[in-house]
């Protein structure tokens, strides 16, 4: 049984997804920054890099978005094109295209785009382009896949594409046929004509309706909504499912004590029952995850003690990766195994944990050094994306230069100006800084002007991190004047 705890109070909306008591997703977004993923726009053409094999589509958002030539219907429906075929030979410099957000863009990239459209329903996605039919994989029976894709074969016209949700499973024919031709309505109600260019002509389901859509919901899951209108909306979309009213002055993320779980997934080392830790890093280009003892000693042999170690964090990985939203390249450092019937156990749990993600990734499996491989699609921003920003001292590194770094820096800076003709130079620097550069009782002040031949008049600088400029060099007396103030 799943609960799904929407909050729609304020302008973030937010949905928590509960298995056994347990968090295993959180999903969220903004009225200050609309999601844009399934949109769909009609854009211009800015630019072509036939270098890349890649062209930027001005789509009216913050950033031109990224269209790959292999996401070109054109490209993909040309029986005997080959890889040398230059995407220049599909579009061009200011051409008007119709194109779908499927992935969000960040602050250094713009949105990934495609033109094979898409539209999604509780059992299927209609492709207007897609010339194609397929079944979710997590439907394994046979006979009813093979009955679903004859279906799909009776439904689709021309080059149409169709694709089956694990929802369709033993829908009958009517129920699929009625989502098809609705779907189909949404693409050819798509006003191209008089729409301004670049413009979105189509907009997404709201945020409730695309989680509770990916989800699946099963009759014996659970919905409670603190918004009484979204509550109405969800009984008549799912009679089937229990749909409850959190009407509690207490929030309700405070009220399940969910609030308290997100905190949790902002810091980098979580703690295991048994005493040891993982160690969570996110950089631009993947994931870094690190192993680790902690206090945990065991009771028998290392080798047992390891990789009990190994399971327990293999268990928790699998559940921080849905829950922090990690996608690209993943990159476990589990502690050495000796033996490869041990690393196949951490694979394996690892694999079977990963089997409650709905988030296509593969397991790629250990390397020469003993690093456990994992890719995840990325189709939104991490939490950590979503609730923090870059900071603006460490640039993101989370490092800041220390206080005698810098000090060290400005000293050599200074002997650069060593028997100058100008009698002082104004430094502007952090206390810290100043503290040091003057040393006990300002003796290595002193000494330093002896050797350079010139005073150093200091003022304070107010800075988040250790930091200091020149701030003028000139006569002794002017800069005095231009310091008293």
């Amino acid at each position: 049984m799943r609960k799904l705890f929407i909050n729609e109070k304020t302008n973030e909306f937010r949905c928590a997804v509960v298995e056994e008591n347990q968090l295993t997703e959180i999903h969220q977004t903004n009225s200050y920054q609309d999601e844009v993923v399934g949109n769909i726009f009609v854009g211009r053409v800015t630019k072509v890099l036939p270098g890349m094999q890649a062209a930027f589509v001005d789509i009216g958002l913050k950033q031109n978005g990224y269209l790959h030539r292999n996401d070109l219907i054109s490209f993909q429906h040309e029986v005997n094109h080959g890889s040398k075929t230059s995407i220049s030979h599909y579009v061009r410099e200011g051409d008007q295209l119709l194109v779908q957000v499927v992935k969000e863009g960040t602050d250094q990239k713009g949105p990934k785009l495609t033109t094979n459209l898409e539209f999604g329903g509780k059992f299927l996605v209609y492709m207007p382009f897609g010339d194609y039919l397929a079944v979710s994989k997590k439907l394994t029976d046979e006979a009813e896949r093979n009955r679903l894709l004859t279906i799909a074969d009776e439904l689709r016209k021309g080059k149409e594409g169709l694709l089956f949700r694990t929802a369709s499973l033993h829908k009958t024919k009517e129920e699929l046929t009625e989502e098809y031709i609705k779907l189909k309505k949404q693409f050819t109600s798509l006003s191209r004509k008089n729409a301004k260019v670049p413009e979105c002509i189509f907009e997404a389901r709201s945020f409730v309706d695309r989680i509770v859509n990916e989800l699946a919901l099963h009759p014996k899951d659970m919905i409670i909504c603190d918004q009484i209108e979204t509550v109405q909306h969800l009984k008549q979309q799912y009679p089937n499912v229990t749909v409850m009213y959190h009407d509690q002055k207490e929030g309700i993320f405070s009220t399940h004590k969910i609030e308290q779980e997100i905190d949790k997934l902002l810091k980098q080392t979580v703690w295991l029952k048994n005493g040891a830790f993982i160690v969570i890093e996110q950089t631009e280009a993947m994931t870094i995850i690190d192993v680790n003892t902690g206090k945990f000693s065991g009771k028998s042999s290392m080798r047992d003690t390891v990789l009990k170690t190994n399971q327990a964090a293999a268990i928790e990985i699998a559940k921080q990766i849905r829950l922090r939203n990690l996608s690209g390249i993943i990159l476990i450092d589990f502690i050495d195994m000796r033996y490869k019937e041990d690393q196949e156990v951490i694979v394996d749990t690892v694999t079977r944990e990963m089997k409650r993600d709905r988030v296509q990734h593969k397991i790629i499996g250990f390397t020469e050094l003993n690093i456990l491989q994992i890719t995840r699609k990325k189709v939104r921003g991490s939490i950590q994306e979503s609730l923090t920003n870059r900071c603006e001292a460490c640039h993101g590194t989370g490092r800041i230069p220390s206080a005698e770094s810098v000090t060290y820096k400005l000293e050599r800076e200074l002997w650069e100006y060593q028997f100058m003709d100008e009698e002082a130079i104004w430094v502007e620097a952090t206390d810290d800084v100043i503290q040091l550069l003057q040393g006990e009782n300002k003796n290595h002040k002193k000494q330093l002007e002896e050797a350079l031949h010139f005073k150093i008049l200091c003022s304070t600088l107010t800075s988040p991190i250790p930091n200091y400029r020149i701030k003028h060099i000139g006569s002794l007396s002017s800069i005095t004047e231009r310091l008293k103030p």
